[in-house]
């Protein structure tokens, strides 16, 4: 599955199913087939989301210039979490 594909939800929308399913899970509430299935659907939307943010991730790569005669260079993503 590719990011953003008909098949798959936006990055929002797959965060907020996600947001969704784990508290389902933390609930307690389910039966351990419901339980599995909501496991499944979480592990699904959690890689649909990492793939979407390494597509978003390239593209900011792609749009840094930092060149001197103007070309466009790449450079690694800096998120501000302790990354040097």
């Amino acid at each position: 599955m590719t990011a953003n594909t008909p098949e798959s939800p936006s990055f929002e929308k797959a965060l907020e199913q996600l947001q969704q399913t784990v508290k389902r899970l933390e609930s307690g509430d389910l039966g351990l087939e419901d339980a599995l299935k909501n496991f499944e659907d979480g592990v699904r939307l959690t890689r649909t989301c990492q793939q979407q943010l390494a597509v978003a991730e390239q593209r900011v790569d792609v749009l840094m210039k930092t060149g001197l005669d103007g070309s466009v260079e790449t450079q690694p993503f800096r998120s501000g979490r302790n990354n040097p």
